[in-house]
């Protein structure tokens, strides 16, 4: 057997038609298709790169310890060999042959997740031994074997290649690292040279994610389909100390095949594993490959108990239509109330999006608001469409409709607790400081038993505008306008139009002895019209047909004066504040309709704001001044703190605000806010409105945590006075206070409880939440227990429930059917 060595160390480059100059000096070979180049002189070669070494760096110790002889055209004579080149043709063709097998081992060791190579990419190839046997037309590259192509490179202690029967055989510490940083390690491969077949032993795969893939052996037909024989897949992170160690979960399969066309995992034979400990199995498993967003196929199913609906199981399935739209279908069976249909539409247009929603049963449902009212068959359901659109650079249109068949039913099937649904058709445009926009407004009514009908605000329309600072009188001008029209059916009230302009202006004077002064005033003019209308209420319907004019001038000046001092590890300030507000004393308001000022909630927030009302239908007229201070601390690393206490004092003795609001007296109570953060471990806000008069709170707003991770507590509490007289027995509160304790007692376990625990007017429970939770790199579990205390009109029960939860990283979330609690008092409930 005649067997022909190359210099130790050769370096080989397999280019395309177009070439540049290498990255290699002179006096060595390039290896091209077909034939062999004599290399240029370096000093001729004016883009030639100096060698860089591959590997290990020269001033390391795994440099080889022998000096690296450069290739040449001509190799050395060797006994038996004779001729003018010591490398036969066949030789030249076997190492081609070798290179260009090899680059499609780069390619194809990779997982069908990679890009295509460029087939004009150059393939790299270096080795400390080249060899070549004649008689059974082997070539073989040993000793520190890499692949370079592209971005992908390959690794290996021997390859073979075989020109014969056309296969590369790749041994020994096989590793492939690909363009998007995926790692695949292997003993043993074999492929052919036309990229379609390749069988490997003991493969491993890293992902980009950390996870990570193994198999016995692996086997990829035609390019498209791979299949890894007695398969592990985990996401985990694996033991610092034991390596060997099962991780904490991993799916281990009979067979794991990746579709290349389908772009789809599938798992035969799959079971989840734990700690190494089985604990479910499933015949069939699949999802998409990471090289996908989104494919078509089932989601995730989900199960539940409720005392309203019976067993619950959730089935969804996902069609990704195109690369702009797709679809959500869901079936879920409820063994109470029979089947419900759903399904969710999005698609995404170049100027803009739309989305549609529904879902449809024939469930039951109460013929009668009274205690145990027979039910009926009813057919139920919702709808609900949204949608952006852009008319050009300055206006875009938009509409978002919802509506149900009845006030339960979003509740029972979906959890939805809001008392409202609204529903909005609009058109707005934007153009520097100004802004336009003409709507539409319906509401459905979702509080079980209220036969009032809601208001149609159609149409609705509103221009704002704002100057330059600076560019009148100093400062800045400002135009707001607007357009009311509000419609109620069926006579339930009255209807209403209103037409309101009104221009302002604001400037800030800066003194040099430190006063802050800011001018402002505006001028309203507003017209209403209405019909139906009740001069003594104005919130109910009447027999009057009205059509009022309002004109209504207001100037304000506010000064502070902030005293600021700097210390070596804090700033402290104390700002004092005065605001006269001037403006004409107004008739009885309720000769005006009234649609955006039903309600007044007098703060520290709208103190120093001109109108204390909600809106404009109610003006807060006459002549007025505020004063307050404001005190803070700053702590130049950490800790902060402030304190803000006003009040305002009318001059003159009419109010149109209600009793009970704090402003219907000429001083009103006392507001104010303290917030207070000195560390992490305390953080509080607490807001306060305190009667002038008796001094007693009127309003508590508290929110305060403190703690460390290893035990925090929390609170939130609300507290409103809303009573007319101060002198009644009987009064109008509202006391609700919400509780929570949390513990990271562990960096991967916490444990979490929250109350909510209602005082005034009906004391007694709301509900109560306590979850035990595990979060790692790769797993969330949950362990909760849920109480609802509340009960609703029309069949929604109250109840508890415990279930389980499992999120698995790449894989999806699992729930556990809920488990009826039926020991605390109360049958289970679950949505």
């Amino acid at each position: 057997m005649a067997v022909q060595e190359l210099p130790r160390r050769l370096i080989g480059q397999i280019e395309g038609k177009s070439r540049r100059a290498g990255p290699f000096p002179a006096r060595r070979s390039f290896i091209r298709a077909g034939r062999w180049a004599e290399p240029r002189r370096y000093r001729h070669d004016p883009v030639a790169k100096p060698l860089t070494w591959r590997g290990a760096s020269p001033n390391r110790s795994t440099m080889p310890k022998h000096v690296l002889r450069r290739a040449r055209a001509t190799a050395p004579r060797r006994p038996g060999v004779t001729g003018k080149s010591a490398l036969s043709p066949i030789l030249r063709s076997g190492v081609i042959g070798l290179m260009i097998a090899c680059g499609v081992a780069t390619a194809d060791l990779a997982d069908a997740q990679s890009p295509a190579r460029d087939p004009q990419s150059p393939t790299l190839l270096t080795a400390d031994q080249v060899t070549f046997d004649e008689t059974n037309n082997l070539v073989t590259a040993t000793g520190n074997v890499e692949l370079a192509q592209g971005k992908r490179t390959v690794r290996a202690d021997k390859i073979t290649y075989n020109q014969k029967t056309k296969v590369v055989t790749a041994t020994g510490a096989i590793r492939l690292v690909e363009p998007s940083g995926e790692i695949t390690f292997a003993d043993y491969a074999e492929l052919t040279d036309d990229m379609k077949d390749v069988f490997i032993e003991n493969v491993r795969v890293l992902m980009v994610d950390n996870s990570r893939m193994a198999g016995n052996e692996g086997q990829r037909r035609d390019g498209k389909i791979t299949k890894v024989s007695r398969g592990v897949y985990s996401p985990c992170d694996l033991c610092k100390t034991d390596p060997n160690k099962a991780p904490l979960w991993q799916i281990r399969a009979v067979r794991v095949v990746h579709d290349n066309e389908e772009h789809e995992v599938r798992y035969q034979d799959a079971t989840m594993e734990f700690f190494g400990i089985p604990f479910f199995y499933t015949p069939f498993l699949s999802h998409a490959d990471p090289t996908v967003d989104r494919k078509s196929g089932f989601l995730t199913p989900s199960f539940g108990n409720s005392s309203d609906l019976g067993t619950i199981l959730k089935t969804r399935y996902y069609w990704d239509i195109g690369n702009n739209q797709d679809a959500t279908f869901e079936v879920s069976g409820f063994s109470k109330q029979g089947l419900l249909l759903g399904g969710n539409y999005r698609k995404r247009f170049e100027s803009g999006r739309l989305e549609l929603d529904g879902a449809v049963t024939q469930g039951e449902l109460p013929n009668g608001s009274a205690t145990g009212a027979p039910k009926d068959k009813r057919l139920r359901g919702y709808a609900a469409a949204k949608g952006l659109f852009d008319i050009s650079d300055v206006w875009r249109v938009g509409f978002d409709v919802k509506k149900a068949s009845d006030e339960t039913f979003l509740r029972r099937y979906y959890d939805f607790r809001e008392d409202y649904l609204t529903s909005k058709v609009f058109v707005e445009g934007f153009q520097g400081r100004n802004y336009a926009a003409i709507a539409a407004f319906g509401f459905q009514d979702l509080r079980y038993g209220n036969t009032t009908p809601e208001p149609v605000a159609l149409p609705t329309a509103r221009y704002n505008a704002l100057g330059e600072p600076g560019s009148l009188f100093g400062g800045r001008w400002s135009l707001d306008s607007s357009l009311l029209a509000v419609t109620r059916p069926n006579d339930a009230g009255p209807n209403s139009r209103r037409v309101v302009v009104q221009p302002g202006w604001q400037r800030d004077i800066v003194s040099n002895v430190g006063f802050i002064t800011t001018l402002s005033g505006s001028v309203l003019a507003a017209g209403y019209s209405a019909d139906r209308f009740n001069t003594a209420d104005p919130t109910t319907r009447g027999s009057s047909d009205v059509n009022r004019f309002r004109f209504f001038p207001q100037g304000q000046v506010t000064v502070r004066y902030p005293f600021v001092r700097y210390g070596q590890s804090s700033q402290q300030l104390i700002e004092p504040v005065v605001q006269a507000t001037v403006a004409p004393k107004l008739p009885n308001g309720k000769n005006f309709p009234n649609e955006d000022s039903v309600d007044v909630e007098f703060d520290e927030v709208n103190l120093l704001t001109p109108n204390r009302y909600t809106g404009i239908d109610r003006l807060d007229d006459g002549m007025r001044v505020t004063y307050g201070l404001r005190t803070a601390y700053y702590g130049y690393k950490e800790g902060s703190a402030s304190l803000f206490l006003g009040q305002s004092h009318r001059l003159t003795n009419t109010s149109g605000f209600k009793v009970g609001s704090g402003l219907e007296d000429r001083v009103s109570d006392y507001v104010g806010r303290l917030d207070l953060q000195p560390a992490d471990w305390l953080d509080v806000n607490y807001g306060f409105r305190i009667d002038h008069d008796t001094l007693k709170p009127r309003r508590h707003s508290l929110n305060a945590s403190t703690g460390v991770p290893l035990l925090r507590l929390s609170t939130s509490y609300t507290f409103v006075d809303q009573t007319a007289s101060r002198t009644t027995a009987t009064r109008d509160r509202v006391e609700q206070a919400t509780f929570s304790v949390m513990s990271n007692f562990d960096p991967n376990w916490s444990l979490a409880f929250s109350h909510v625990q209602a005082m005034e007017p009906q004391p007694g429970p709301r509900s109560s939440l306590g979850t035990l939770s595990y979060v790692d790199e790769c797993l969330i579990f949950q362990t909760i227990l849920k109480r609802d205390f509340t009960t609703t009109a029309g069949g929604v029960k109250d109840g508890n429930t415990l279930f389980f939860r499992f999120v698995f990283k790449n894989v999806g979330e699992f729930k556990t059917p809920s488990i009826s609690m039926n020991f605390l008092g109360n049958s289970a409930t679950s949505q």
